[in-house]
């Protein structure tokens, strides 16, 4: 590993600018607001993504030299000098990564005004703790009687297993509990949860707004997962509450997945699974921002959980679950669910599928052109039963087939066009998921070669995969809360790292851990430490009772507000937090094929509302002062809209196409209550 990674450093240096500038260079075909270039919100990064790209040639160069290395003999000097001067970098390139991570400061772009300028993910009291769990724990594997006598109390019986997915329920339980947020309280939770919030609630309440994800909206985070919640929020009404359940539904379904895969790999002891899956469940869901009792996590980030994470999971279980019945019939309903997790968020669904299907390949029976030939007929043939089965949902909804060039209209304003994105710092914490990715490939590389436990192999090797994928998601915007995001995947490849370190030195005669197995079981106590963030039950149910009155509520005051100026069934473009939800409430049809304004940063964006807006017959727009520029006002002044109405208190403000409505004798719009 120590030559590949000197090899790497020299490519991805001295490559990265010809090749960012040769691929990555913005186009400029998405006409971005100038103002967000003043604003410093629009930074391509082309020689970032080259780099990253060139990154992920990191575990093919290891991977390669351990195939080509194989059966190869060698003195026996070159291991014994190699092994430990490589273990001992290691461990060198953690602790640097670890004190840069400290030290670096973050511009206030990064963590907003009160955010501070460093990000600590692990204090020292953590690593302190982190360090003390490794060694105990190592001790105790040298101890035949202990592992003995542990194996002998986790055996798997009945009552333990009980036992065992109890406490992983309620664990997961309190959690889902902090990110339970009604219409009563979104308004007093964590300011950043509200800020993300109406994005994807709008994703649904658009399709009970008339309009369909696919066809004529443009959903940023799941095009899928709309579809579950508007027919959840069809079934049990209307409400931020309802919403809620049924996402975190989802999650807690993932989660029982995640539970259930782990089981599969440690040999079916669920007492052993618990072990290593509530360290996995607390680093998922990790605090972003507090105070705790009203926290800022992935859990109540439903972007991540079920919406981007959930697809890819049940993918890992179904594959886990094929090799470890030893399946051998065709794959085509795995595929067809690949294509599924591909096309409700292609960030995370594209390196699911992609680490699927090398998977795939590598437990293919026959590897010949003939059997290669014969998945991708088959992977071509999921993917159509997977459009097959989109289409027939569009069409029963939205009355379309649906646009998969939708599915690039986000990745190319961010990723291509370069909104939003941050710069990465040159080190940091960020280095040490990478590593782990990597080391993940390579050890289940190595253990595919050595023929061991295959099941296990390959769900490291899918990690490894997949997390390498969605890291590019860090590289585009790396914010400390985006490599967060990434936690998840990052813990569930270091849980299963330990699996592999504890059988390790389990076979061993001495049973004495290398160095680098005592780094993943220092990994493993840091984030058993996490657990100390597990929010208590009964401050949720205290928090989550703390409703705020009805009239008071924001959502409520802009409701109210463009109530007024509007009449039932009128169609309107309300390009406001949450648009679609407010339009639903109070029975007007909101036409933005957008969940805000927030979402519309080219001027392609605008004017696909304004043609839906005219489609409809309609003329009107509300939109949120605070994310409205000048060049905003003037570009719809050469349309014919004007202003004719605000409300300072609501930072809301009205246009319309013509003359408003009570001018020259027209028609004022009664007031009325919201529609049942």
């Amino acid at each position: 590993m120590l030559p590949c990674a000197l090899v790497l450093l020299a490519v991805v240096v001295l490559l990265g600018p010809p090749l960012g500038r040769a691929l990555f260079e913005p186009t400029g075909a998405e006409h971005i607001w100038p103002r967000f270039f003043s604003l410093r919100g629009v930074r391509p990064e082309p020689i970032e993504h080259a780099r990253y790209v060139l990154a992920l040639l990191g575990p093919l160069l290891v991977v390669g030299s351990a195939w080509l290395l194989r059966g190869r003999r060698m003195p026996s000097v070159v291991p014994a000098v190699a092994t430990p001067l490589t273990q001992l970098a290691l461990l060198a390139f953690v602790v640097v990564c670890l004190v840069a991570q400290r030290e670096f400061v973050y511009e206030i772009a990064f963590t907003g005004k009160d955010g501070g300028p460093h990000t600590i993910f692990f204090t020292n009291a953590t690593l302190v703790v982190a360090a003390v769990l490794a060694l105990l724990l190592a001790f105790v594997l040298s101890r035949p009687a202990a592992t003995e006598r542990i194996a002998r109390l986790s055996r798997e019986t009945p009552l333990r297993r009980a036992i065992a997915i109890g406490v992983a329920g309620l664990v997961t339980l309190a959690y889902l509990l902090s990110a339970y947020n009604t219409d009563g309280t979104i308004n007093i939770a964590h300011a950043a949860l509200w800020d993300h919030t109406a994005f994807y609630v709008d994703e649904a309440f658009s399709i009970l707004n008339g309009q369909a994800p696919l066809v004529d909206f443009h959903a940023q985070y799941g095009h899928l997962w709309a579809y579950v919640a508007a027919g959840g929020l069809t079934l049990f009404g209307a409400s931020l509450g309802v919403y809620a359940a049924i996402m975190l539904a989802g999650t807690a379904g993932t989660m029982a997945v995640v539970f259930a895969t782990m089981r599969r790999l440690v040999g079916g002891s669920s007492l052993q699974t618990l072990a290593l899956f509530l360290p996995f469940v607390a680093t998922s869901f990790f605090m972003k921002l507090g105070p705790p009792d009203n926290r800022y996590s992935p859990a109540s980030l439903f972007s991540l959980f079920p919406i981007r994470y959930a697809g890819p999971y049940v993918l890992l279980w179904l594959l886990v679950r094929r090799l470890d019945k030893g399946s051998t019939r065709r794959p085509l309903a795995l595929l067809a669910l690949s294509g599924l997790v591909v096309i409700n968020n292609p960030e995370f669904g594209v390196p699911a599928v992609g680490a699927t299907l090398l998977m795939l390949v590598w437990t293919l029976p026959d590897r010949s052109l003939r059997g290669l030939g014969r998945l991708g007929l088959e992977t071509l043939a999921g993917g159509a039963i997977a459009f097959a089965l989109v289409s027939v949902l569009t069409l029963a909804v939205g009355g379309g087939l649906p646009h998969l060039g939708m599915l690039a209209t986000f990745p190319r304003i961010f990723g291509t066009e370069g909104f939003g994105l941050l710069p990465m710092p040159s080190i940091g914490f960020h280095l040490v998921v990478y590593v782990t990715f990597v080391a993940a490939i390579a050890v289940a590389a190595v253990r595919g070669l050595a023929g061991e436990d295959r099941a296990l192999s390959v769900a490291l090797a899918w990690l490894g995969v997949f997390g390498l994928g969605v890291g590019a998601y860090f590289t585009g915007r790396s914010h400390p809360h985006v490599l967060i995001d990434l936690f998840s995947v990052w813990s569930y490849a270091l849980v299963l790292l330990g699996v592999v370190a504890i059988r390790a030195i389990l076979r061993r005669p001495e049973r004495r851990p290398q160095l680098a197995e005592l780094l993943v079981f220092a990994g493993l106590g840091a984030i058993a430490c996490s657990l100390a963030q597990i929010p208590t039950p009964w401050s949720q149910i205290e928090r989550i009772g703390d409703s705020q009155p009805h009239d008071v509520r924001v959502v409520t005051a802009l409701g109210k507000a463009i109530d007024e100026r509007t009449r039932p069934g009128e169609p309107v473009a309300v390009l406001v937090r949450p648009g679609h939800q407010i339009s639903e409430q109070i029975g007007i049809v909101d036409v933005t094929p957008y969940a805000n304004i927030d979402s519309m940063m080219t001027e392609q964006q605008w004017a696909e509302t304004i043609a839906a807006l005219q489609r409809a017959h309609g003329r009107q727009l509300f939109v949120q002062r605070e994310t409205l520029f000048q060049e905003h006002v003037e570009w719809l002044a050469q349309r014919g809209y004007k202003p004719y109405g605000q409300w300072s208190n609501l930072a809301l403000i009205a246009f319309i196409k013509g003359r408003p409505p009570g001018a020259d004798g027209a028609q004022t719009p009664t007031r009325r209550s919201a529609r049942p």
